[in-house]
């Protein structure tokens, strides 16, 4: 069955459509073509050519019905938003990673050494190392 649609194109949130004569998912002929954007809308079709395609049979969809008629009246898509926080709160408060792909334990910091059953910790010492004295200012081996 041959159908008169609008066919997209353009860029990515910034539609732009042609009007086609197709027969399934096959484009037959390309009839013109609608940027349908507040500001600088323009349709533009050959009207031999559509009453040519509509003479054969074609059926044209309710949206190039509307745009030949002169009725289409653009509406800027508006996303929802939630209602209110307590709403999106239970969504949001569901574990976003599965168990078995949780992070690791944390690890103890270099600073500290790991804990010892039974043993306090102790400080960490400096022998072996230059330590400068108080007095001299010199450093010592010990």
């Amino acid at each position: 069955m041959l159908v008169i649609k609008l066919v997209r194109f353009g860029k990515k949130n910034l539609p732009s459509f042609r009007v086609a004569v197709t027969e399934g998912s096959k484009v037959v002929e390309l009839l013109g073509f609608c940027y349908p954007h507040p500001g600088a809308f323009k349709f533009v079709v050959s009207k031999e050519r559509l009453e040519h395609w509509l003479k054969l049979g074609a059926q044209p969809t309710a949206a190039v019905e509307k745009l030949v008629k002169g009725k289409y009246e653009f509406k800027k898509y508006v996303p929802k938003k939630p209602e209110s926080r307590e709403a999106a709160a239970p969504a949001a408060a569901a574990p976003a990673v599965a168990p078995a792909a949780e992070a690791p334990a944390e690890a103890p910091t270099p600073e500290e050494p790991p804990a010892e059953s039974g043993k306090p910790a102790e400080a960490p010492t400096t022998e072996g190392v230059g330590v400068p004295t108080e007095a001299s200012g010199e450093e010592t081996n010990a």
